[in-house]
């Protein structure tokens, strides 16, 4: 393990805040979101403490870590390896790093997102208005290059447009005190450490590389108590790589997600979750014809729902089957 922790300023007794980044093979797209936290605001009365765990064998990213501790001398930053491969893995990791540093409170944001100048501000503001154990907040799909061919325009396009929607939701929930039915992945999220302090609560390890650790984790929290909630101004923009502008890979990430999900209903509820399947299926048989019949008056937007839908099928007849996934083996991005 590589463990590097560079600290360029005397601690003081202000609340630590630990900014939680895992990453694995996306030198760039890192840069980019390091570069986004050196610009954004800090909170009056708060030491920002930075820790960066690279999900690999070796440490590729000292030259990346150094340039960005120049440009934070008030912060302290800690840089280190895990090499167990699985993002519940790095994420643990992160979470143990900040409970051992006396963190206040932790936050993420994934390496392939830039964060906007006042996230942590935000973040901050809604936690403490409302004492909530753990908060996210929206990701929006930054804006696709322009030189992309017609096809994948209209498959981001597809995307945005669910993503949108998604997050219309989410703001009508919490403009009528409902922040706490709103699902919270890690791609922009902030936790209270005491909760994690008292409950013990972790990322599921078994998950390895299928994903979806941060929406189990939020389940399990509210199940012990946890008070979550949303920001809706605290925003981050996602970089889409070219990779995942096709209908096969929504196709896919459909699919992976649907076979974890199932998996894990079929394990704990056998018999419970065996008769929701079958109307699981026809409800989704009847969206898959909707959203292919709507494609020619929707511009092919809904063929992204579409591409979508016949994957969670086909997830949940692989869960049956007694298969996994291990969706994020595959790097895209850089």
């Amino acid at each position: 393990m590589n463990d590097t922790l560079s600290e360029c300023s005397p601690i003081s007794d202000n609340r630590r805040i630990c900014i939680g980044t895992i990453t694995r093979g996306r030198p760039v797209m890192l840069r980019a979101l390091l570069a986004s936290y050196a610009e954004m605001h800090s909170p009056p009365n708060a030491h920002l403490h930075f820790i960066i765990v690279e999900n690999n064998d070796s440490p590729t990213l000292q030259d990346i870590i150094d340039e960005f501790g120049k440009r934070l001398p008030q912060c302290t930053i800690q840089y280190e390896i895990e090499p167990r491969l699985g993002i519940a893995f790095a994420r643990n990791h992160v979470l143990e790093a900040a409970l051992s540093a006396n963190g206040h409170l932790l936050t993420f944001a994934d390496d392939d997102e830039v964060v906007s100048q006042d996230w942590l501000i935000e973040l901050l503001a809604e936690r403490d208005a409302f004492h909530l154990d753990i908060l996210g907040s929206p990701v929006r799909f930054a804006p696709p290059s322009p030189d992309i061919s017609m096809w994948r325009k209209m498959v981001w396009s597809g995307m945005n447009k669910v993503n949108r929607s998604g997050e219309a939701k989410a703001l009508r929930n919490h403009s009528i005190g409902k922040s706490q039915c709103i699902r919270i992945a890690t791609g922009s999220w902030m936790a209270n450490l005491a909760f994690f302090r008292s409950t013990g609560l972790r990322f599921d390890n078994s998950l390895g590389l299928s994903g979806g650790e941060d929406w189990q984790l939020w389940l399990q929290a509210k199940r012990l108590g946890a008070k979550t909630g949303w920001a809706p101004r605290a925003i981050v923009f996602e970089t889409v790589p070219i990779e995942r502008l096709t209908l096969r890979y929504q196709y896919l990430r459909s699919r992976d997600h649907s076979t974890n999900m199932i998996s894990k209903k079929l394990k704990a509820k056998p018999a419970i979750a065996a008769v929701h399947l079958a109307g699981s299926i026809t409800g989704r048989i009847l969206r898959l014809s909707f959203y292919v019949l709507a494609a020619p008056f929707t511009r092919g937007n809904t063929l992204v729902r579409a591409a979508s839908c016949l994957g969670s099928m086909a997830g949940l007849v692989q869960a049956c089957l007694g298969r996994t996934s291990a969706h994020y083996d595959r790097i895209h991005g850089s």
